[in-house]
Formats: structure tokens, C-alpha cells, sequence
């Protein structure tokens, strides 16, 4: 990966352009010792559900029941991290931190061992500290941590985040570190400057792969609806192109002829058909395996399946999806364009300080497209002709010809790909934190962050085209400005008991909202990228989205060696998460911590998506 080199390349030569200034220094005083020192701990950490249930995406057909127990291993996961630090002269250091990690529990092997650039990876860091006149260099693997909200990151966004225990891991350990080269500067006496170049890298997704992840216990909805085995559309699409040509034999080969007749009016008595006969001809090649049909229900008002989606979708636009199959690629950007960053902070009077942030990057959310190609790599397009008020969809290449399994001239066999890619985009913030005294509460420090980011990309279903069977339209990504920000105070009260407590406001200044024709099929609007499914109707997003947590944490025992702290964050639509946790010192070498991680609400949220979930946790470090 060229971009990785050329930052790793150039962090190796501003590397050993300062040592030779070190040995060369060190020659001069006639000694080149360098002090180093070694300390590390070993961690354990058992997790275990607390709930009985299944975790979205873990059923491998539409009627598998298997469930995990209430007690039964989330997590056995074993760490030993190395930290090796070198100091050089008073302005040069080198830093290693290595993590050698395994988790038994892994849903696969990509969440049980080393996997690079993740938690797991076996280099976490690799820097060196110096100087070059009043400038202050870090070159290096390292993490760079701009934001400091409670349970949630918006300008905490240098280094991309794994996602794999979705947000219970501390930041510290949930942000990947990345190659990068970071320079500061003090400006007068209490303004400081930073600059960034830094290797571009996506936020590791569960799910969001080839292997789509099955059993992963933190698998997101919205990724569940693209890569799952039984409601993702990579599974569902080869499913739907057997049942396809079951059509297609059946009705002598050619499905041209039944342009006006839809799979809403089979199941209402078209050609004798019903709910059940359209179950019978899905399930004689599918198995009940993916999500096709819901048995014999039909409920187009309330889809759940992939034909009450398609329920506008005409006979003949099945010719376009003979034996049609899927397949997932990752389409990396520009192999020579890094991150760029710069950040100026400073203060105003005694007590009011304040950063400006900015960022020209790529967007760690990874976004998936969706387009049609032939079995030769000829990319296709979805045409809709209307014939007595039904649309019908063919697949074309770009000179007009048709592509079908009807077609002998173009016979093909067409394949979905999705592929997952990274946006460039511009982030632009800043943040503040002053403390206020007051006679009834005392000290009150008062803070914030603010983000807008230019050209996001964020999923938009158009229910009208998929209602019709134009998969590849019925959802697409668009550019969008988001608008978010975090108002927060903290106090402390009854001596050492630490309250916080955060409003976050989430704005998408491009939704899109545009009614249909009055039916559940119709209609295009900014799709929730995280809880969008089969099962809640491809569910629409919030234009503005509010969150608020709330954080209590103080220390406890006789010399403070224990600590005990809840995050409670609640979202709109009725989504909640609390973790408590405790950590005790047993001593300098030994310490102990606990944590329950508990979600609730409705399924269709963010958090209440997780409720199967929920689970508990115990570790034991040793430190050397």
C-alpha cells in the first residue's frame, strides 16, 4: 500500500536523519549510551452475555432458533503488551508498544488474533520523539487525540477506530494507530501549533468485509441488510437469481412476454398464484436460507422479505436476474494522498481555552456502492421501460444491449458487486472548556465540540426503484454536510464524586425526504446507516438526532486504590446503553476491574439494536 510506505518511508529517513544528529552529538561528548527501559502487563478479560438470544447476523437460515445463553463466553481474551522506551539525549526518545493478544471467542479468525491495523494489531506504536530547533517531531506508528467528549468521538477522528466491542472499549484501546508524522510548535506562552501527515486508513467494522462476519456479537443492522447470510442483499441476490430461473424454465425461457404482471398481483391470483405458491417456488431452490419471503405472510404495508420490497417488480425484469450472483470488493483510494491535519490551540484571560481543528481526509466511515456487471467484468446498467403503468427493469452495457439469460446474442449471467470505499472530505471544528464558579455547585467546567464536515457519504433508498426490482438504485450513496456537536459540564461534589453529563446533536444538513405515491413501496429518503433492515422497513434516518449521557465517576477505598464509574447515554427513538465498571488496585503489580455493558429500548436504535448483546466483564492485569 504506497500510502502506508511513503509516510512509513519518510517517518524512517526523519528517523535516522535525527539519530545521525544524536551519534553525532554523542561522538562529540564522547559516549554513545542510550538508556532503556522495559515494563509491560499481562491482562486477562472474560466477557459473557447476560442475555439470552441471538446476535444480528448469527442465524445462518430464516428458521435457525440456535440462541447463546445468559453466562455462556462473549469474550476469553489474553494480552501481554510490551512497552520499550529509549531515551537518547533530553529531546529524543523512541517508543515501542507491542501487543501480542488472542481472543478464543472470536466469531472467525480475523477477531481472534493479530490483525493489522486493528486492536489486535502486534505493533500498536513505533515513534520516535525529537526536535529540530523549537519544533517538536513525533514519526511513527502513534495516536494523535483531538476530542475528549464522554462515550462518543467527533474531532477524535486522526486514527481510525475498531469497532469490534462497538464503543465499551476505552478509546485508548479501541483507536488504531497509524504511520504518521506529527510536528508542534508553541506560539508566545500559551498557544500551541500541530501538524499532520498521516496514513489513511477505514474504521474496522464487524461485518464490513468478504467474509461478512457471521456471529459477531457487535454486528450493526445496516451491515447485517448488505454482507448478513440471511438478510443481506450479497446473500440474497444468487438466492433470488436460482428462484429466477425456476421462473424462467417455468415459463418456457423467456420472461419478455409478462411485462405488465407483477408479484403483487401473483400473490393476489395472477396465474393462480398466492403467498403460498410464491413461498413454494422460492423455497424449492432457497431453502428457506435467505430472507426471500416470510412463509406464506404478505404484507406489503409492512415489508419484511425481499419480495414484499419487490412487490411492484414485473415477471419480465426477472429475465435481467437468471442465476445472477453477488460479490464484495474493497476499492482502497488514492494510494499517494495521506490525511492532512493542522490544529491551533490556545486560551483567552485565565481560564478559557479553546482549539481550532482541521482535517483533509479520508472519511474513516467506509460507505458500500452497489453496481451491475456481466460474468466477463462488462459493467451494466439498469434501464426501466413502462409498459400499461408497470415497470420493467433490463440490465444494459453501455452501447444499449440487452444483457439476459432470453438474449442469445448476450447470454450472461450478471453479478451484483458491492463495493466498499472511502470518501475524501473536509472536517472542520474546534472545541473549549473554561471553568465557571458558582456559590451553590462551586467549580463548573463547561466545554464543547463542534464538527461540519463537507461531502459525507450517506445512504439513500429509493423505495420506488427497489419496489420495482432496479436493485442497484434502490439504494445509493449521496454527498452530504453533517453538523455535529457536544455541549457538556462537569462538577465534582461530596468531596471527590465526579459528574458529567453532554448534549449531542447530530445534523444532517442534506437529508432527503421525498414522498411516494401513498404506498409503502414508493418514496426516496436518507436511509439510518446503522439500523436500516429488512425486518423495519430499510428504516429512514433522523435529520437531526439527539443524544445525552450522562457520566458519574469517584474513587473509593481507604488510600483511593479503587475507582468506580457509569456512562449512561440515551438516544432519540428510545435507544440506551449503561456501562458500569470498577477497577481496584490490589497493589503496585496486581489490578482487578469489572464492567457491565447493558442495552435496552427499541430494536431499531443504535444501542437497543445490541440489547442480545448486553454482557458482563471481568479482567485481571499484572504489571511488571
Amino acid at each position: 500500500m504506497k500510502n502506508s510506505s511513503m509516510i512509513l518511508v519518510a517517518c524512517i529517513t526523519l528517523l535516522g536523519m535525527g539519530q545521525a544528529t544524536l551519534v553525532t552529538a554523542k561522538e562529540k561528548e564522547g559516549s554513545l549510551e542510550t538508556d532503556w527501559e522495559v515494563n509491560g502487563f499481562f491482562k486477562n478479560e472474560t466477557g459473557l452475555f447476560t442475555q439470552r438470544g441471538a446476535v444480528i447476523g448469527s442465524p445462518r437460515s430464516t428458521n435457525d432458533n440456535r440462541t447463546h445463553s445468559a453466562g455462556s463466553l462473549l469474550k476469553e481474551e489474553n494480552a501481554l503488551n510490551l512497552f520499550i522506551n529509549g531515551r537518547f539525549s533530553e529531546e529524543s526518545a523512541l517508543h515501542i508498544q507491542l501487543n501480542l493478544i488472542y481472543d478464543t471467542q472470536g466469531a472467525n479468525s480475523d477477531y481472534r488474533g493479530h490483525r493489522s491495523y486493528s486492536e489486535h494489531d502486534y505493533i500498536r506504536e513505533l515513534y520516535l520523539d525529537t526536535a529540530v530547533d523549537d519544533i517538536r517531531l513525533r514519526l511513527g506508528k502513534q495516536q494523535v487525540v483531538w476530542g475528549t467528549a464522554d462515550g462518543i468521538k467527533l474531532l477524535d477522528i486522526i486514527n481510525p477506530t475498531d469497532y469490534r466491542e462497538f464503543v465499551q472499549n476505552t478509546m485508548e484501546d479501541s483507536r488504531i494507530p497509524v504511520w504518521m508524522i506529527k510536528a508542534e510548535k508553541n506560539v508566545g506562552n500559551d498557544s500551541n501549533i500541530q501538524m499532520l501527515v498521516a496514513q489513511r486508513h477505514s474504521n474496522r467494522v464487524p461485518g464490513l468485509d468478504a467474509d461478512g462476519d457471521p456471529g459477531q456479537p457487535f454486528m450493526m443492522k445496516g451491515v447485517d441488510s448488505i454482507t448478513g447470510p440471511v438478510n443481506g442483499f450479497r446473500s440474497i441476490v444468487p438466492a433470488l437469481g436460482r428462484v429466477a430461473n425456476s421462473f424462467s424454465v417455468g415459463f418456457g425461457g423467456n420472461l419478455t412476454p409478462f411485462n405488465t404482471t407483477t408479484v403483487g398481483e401473483y400473490v393476489g391470483g395472477a396465474f393462480g398464484g398466492s403467498a403460498a405458491a410464491l413461498n413454494g417456488a422460492a423455497q424449492a431452490t432457497n431453502n428457506n436460507v435467505t430472507n426471500l419471503i416470510d412463509g406464506t405472510k404478505w404484507n406489503t404495508a409492512k415489508p419484511n422479505s425481499t419480495f414484499e420490497y419487490m412487490s411492484n417488480a414485473t415477471f419480465a425484469t426477472f429475465n435481467a436476474f437468471v442465476n445472477a450472483s453477488s460479490e464484495y470488493r474493497m476499492e482502497d483510494p488514492d494510494e499517494l494522498s495521506p490525511n492532512l491535519g493542522l490544529r491551533f490551540k490556545s486560551t483567552l484571560g485565565s481560564s478559557f481555552r479553546y482549539s481550532l481543528n482541521y482535517l483533509y481526509h479520508y472519511d474513516p466511515n467506509p460507505y458500500v456502492d452497489m453496481h451491475w456487471e456481466s460474468a466477463t467484468g462488462v459493467k451494466l446498467h439498469p434501464v426501466t421501460s413502462v409498459n400499461g403503468g408497470d415497470a420493467t427493469v433490463t440490465l444494459q452495457d453501455a452501447a444499449g444491449q440487452t444483457y439476459a439469460a432470453a438474449n442469445a446474442n448476450v447470454a450472461s449471467t450478471p453479478v451484483l458487486v458491492f463495493t466498499q470505499k472511502m470518501n475524501r472530505i473536509h472536517s472542520v471544528g474546534g472545541s473549549f472548556d473554561t471553568t465557571v464558579d458558582t456559590s451553590f455547585l462551586g467549580p463548573v467546567v463547561l466545554r464543547g465540540e463542534l464538527l461540519y464536515q463537507f461531502d459525507t457519504k450517506t445512504p439513500v433508498v429509493d423505495r420506488t426503484k427497489l419496489g420495482y426490482g432496479d436493485l442497484a438504485g434502490g439504494l445509493t450513496n449521496i454527498e452530504a454536510d453533517q453538523l455535529k456537536y457536544v455541549v457538556g459540564g462537569d462538577i465534582t461534589v461530596l468531596t471527590n464524586l465526579m459528574i458529567s453529563g453532554q448534549f449531542i446533536h447530530f445534523i444532517n444538513l442534506d437529508f432527503v425526504e421525498q414522498a411516494g405515491n401513498g404506498t409503502a413501496n414508493s418514496g426516496r429518503y436518507t436511509a439510518d446507516p446503522a439500523t436500516m433492515h429488512l425486518s423495519n422497513g430499510l428504516q429512514k434516518g433522523s435529520e437531526y438526532k439527539e443524544m445525552f449521557s450522562l457520566f458519574l465517576s469517584k474513587p473509593f477505598g481507604e488510600e483511593q486504590q479503587g475507582r468506580v464509574g457509569n456512562l449512561t447515554i440515551y438516544e432519540e427513538k428510545g435507544g440506551w446503553w449503561n456501562r458500569l465498571g470498577v477497577e481496584w488496585s490490589f497493589n503496585d503489580n496486581w489490578v482487578g476491574t469489572a464492567e457491565w455493558n447493558q442495552y435496552w429500548g427499541s430494536e431499531d436504535t443504535m444501542f437497543g439494536q445490541f440489547a442480545k448483546s448486553s454482557n458482563a466483564q471481568v479482567g485481571l492485569k499484572y504489571i511488571f
